[in-house]
Formats: C-alpha cells, sequence, structure tokens
C-alpha cells in the first residue's frame, strides 16, 4: 500500500480535529509518518531515520521558494551555539524542519519582534512544512530577547530559532 499526499492530509486533519489525541505515529510500508500537536509530549526518542528502512524511497518534495513579507522588519541572522543561550533564558526551537515565517501571511505585521513582552503561548512564528503551517508557541512569558533566523529561512529540527528572556515578565508583574 502506498501513501498518497491526499491521505498524508486526511491523516492530520483527523489529528487536528481529535480532542483527546495529541500526538500520532504511523507506519504503513516503508513510510513512517510522526505528527503531534503544538504543545504536545515530544515524541519518541527514535529519529524517523532510524524507524524508516535504508532501502525506503520517496518521491522528492516539489521546492517551493517563498517570498520574503515586505512588512517584516529585516533581522540579521544570528547563530549562536548552544553554550551561547544566556543563563535563565529559553531558546526558542524549530519542533520540525522547514520554512520559518515570522508573518502569518505576506502583507501582515510579523506575530513579535525583538524586545517585545510576550505572554506563554503566545504565537512566535510558523514553520511551513509540505502547505502544513504550524505554529510555534512561546513556552513562558517574557521577552522576546532576539530572533535568530529571517523570514523565509529554511531551518533544521531543534534548531534555535529565538531567545526569550522569561525573567523580564517576573520584574514586569
Amino acid at each position: 500500500m502506498n501513501l498518497q499526499h491526499a491521505d498524508v492530509r486526511r491523516i492530520l486533519e483527523l489529528l487536528d480535529t481529535a480532542e483527546h489525541l495529541d500526538s500520532l505515529d504511523l507506519r504503513i510500508g516503508d513510510v513512517v509518518l510522526q505528527a503531534r500537536k503544538p504543545g504536545a509530549a515530544p515524541m519518541s526518542a527514535l529519529p524517523v531515520e532510524a524507524l524508516a528502512p535504508t532501502t525506503a524511497t520517496a518521491a522528492p518534495a516539489p521546492s517551493v521558494t517563498p517570498e520574503p513579507a515586505p512588512t517584516a522588519a529585516p533581522v540579521t541572522v544570528r547563530s549562536p551555539a548552544l553554550s551561547e543561550v544566556p543563563d535563565r533564558m529559553i531558546a526558542i526551537r524549530a519542533p520540525m524542519p522547514g520554512t520559518f515565517f515570522r508573518t502569518p501571511a505576506p502583507t501582515q505585521p510579523p506575530f513579535v519582534e525583538e524586545g517585545q513582552q510576550i505572554e506563554a503561548s503566545a504565537t512566535l512564528c510558523l514553520i511551513e512544512v509540505m502547505k502544513m503551517f504550524n505554529s510555534v508557541g512561546a513556552p513562558a512569558a517574557g521577552r522576546v530577547h532576539s530572533i535568530l533566523v529571517e523570514h523565509g529561512q529554511a531551518v533544521e529540527h531543534e534548531q534555535i530559532l529565538m531567545i526569550v528572556d522569561p525573567t523580564e515578565a517576573e520584574a514586569a508583574a
């Protein structure tokens, strides 16, 4: 049995609408699908590559080159090493590989700017994978210390996207 794009979309729609289901691990033949809702507990510690047979082949996904939003403020790209995240600050990481978007749409302003106060669970950005947009939320209230990725840039799983200073929220309270 082959898993088609329409099948994947339907499975993801079911996950999205299911009230008591936060994540899904599915294997059909050589295809492995792992999906989770934002805020759900992390999935298995095994990467997808470890679950899938080495002989599996998949058709390459079509390449989509997003246009940067004209209203998005330019941000200098900085890639600090893990040890460079300042003490007591929170690294916001990409939950999956994809394309990073600062805005909800090309003509709309960015979700957040550097220096902006944020609330816990506030949407910080979007990660687009196969034309599905996944929001990345703030794990805690605080202040956006820095944005490390440019709008429209490809990101890797666990790449640091932003750094949030939660002590700024405590000081404001």
